[in-house]
């Protein structure tokens, strides 16, 4: 048996990235050789870069990762990671600072315990700083709903028809948006594209 039949996981490994690095018809070529990334004269063979691979530390069901993304293949720039923090190192990853330590938003949402849709609403909505509050907040008082003052089942009123809502709920199902819209709009943060909401007083 030869070494690319007995390695195969890091054969087809290094051929993958000699294909994104160095054929323009690759169809993810644009994100690596369109971009300046290549591959060092040493791992243009495959032997070279298998024994710098076992010597790495690799083993089946590990990921390639260049440690500096937009930086080149070569032993000083490549590591070998699990799947989930390779996913982390990808340009498209959502970044967030919270006293000065930086971490993909889905490592901050397994630290405080949300989904990691939860940190992306927050962020979606309000803004990075804003995520970066609530995840600060999480971590030093644990994880609960955001308590905006006002109950979902609370009426309110729209001011501009006078029409009254048994809930913020009713409310957004009725205009047709999420929630958060109209919970912004009552925490004096805009008004909706549909006018104005009020507290209606019990």
């Amino acid at each position: 048996m030869t070494d690319r039949q007995k390695y195969r996981e890091l054969y087809w490994c290094w051929k993958a990235i000699k294909q994104r690095c160095l054929n323009p018809r690759c169809r993810a070529y644009h994100n690596y050789g369109g971009r300046g990334i290549t591959v060092c004269d040493e791992w243009l063979e495959f032997e070279p870069f298998l024994a710098w691979a076992i010597n790495a530390g690799w083993q089946k069901g590990l990921d390639l990762d260049r440690i500096d993304n937009d930086g080149n293949y070569t032993p000083n720039n490549c590591r070998f990671v699990t799947r989930r923090e390779n996913t982390n190192n990808r340009r498209k990853t959502t970044f967030i600072t919270v006293d000065g330590v930086t971490h993909p938003s889905t490592v901050w949402a397994d630290m405080i315990g949300v989904n990691r849709s939860t940190i992306k609403t927050w962020r979606m909505s309000r803004g990075t700083d804003y995520a970066a509050e609530r995840i600060k907040d999480a971590l030093e008082n644990g994880y609960t709903p955001k308590d905006y003052g006002f109950s979902h089942r609370v009426p309110i009123r729209h001011i501009e028809s006078g029409r009254l809502f048994e809930s913020m709920s009713a409310a957004a199902r009725y205009f047709g948006v999420e929630k958060f819209v109209i919970t912004n709009a009552m925490n004096g943060r805009g008004i909706t594209p549909f006018g104005h909401f009020v507290r209606e007083e019990i």
